[in-house]
């Protein structure tokens, strides 16, 4: 191998390791604000889901789902797509009588790092 060679290969595995070193590996901050968690709500109660998710580069995607706790169905499942580090999300919902609900929000950043919160409801 000649010195030209030897060089750019040096320079090449040099330039590799320092992107692996820099790849982004926190994951995004989610914070449900409403409903809070063990709240009760009475029958045909209109509620918000809302809150805000935070990631240190760039969000990729928001998932919302809404799983009724007595027989595992899945209520709601909705998908935001925002463009920016923070993403305020909000999603309403109507109580329907004697349903516990596990509210999860998930955020994952374009390196797919996932943050999630969730909190649990349920209706008279």
């Amino acid at each position: 191998m000649n010195r030209v060679t030897v060089l750019f290969t040096l320079l090449f595995f040099i330039s590799c390791s320092k992107s692996k070193d820099n790849r982004d590996t926190r994951p995004p901050v989610v914070t449900i604000q409403s409903p809070q968690n063990g709240q009760v709500f009475g029958p045909d109660t209109l509620f918000e889901i809302k809150g805000l998710a935070e990631d240190n580069e760039s969000l990729g995607i928001i998932h919302i789902h809404v799983i009724n706790k007595n027989t595992g169905a899945l209520l709601l499942d909705v998908h935001i797509y925002p463009s920016s580090k923070n993403a305020a999300f909000s999603q309403k919902l109507i109580s329907q009588s004697g349903i516990n609900y596990k509210i999860q929000v998930l955020a994952r950043d374009r390196e797919a790092n996932e943050g999630s919160a969730s909190a649990e409801v349920s209706c008279n």
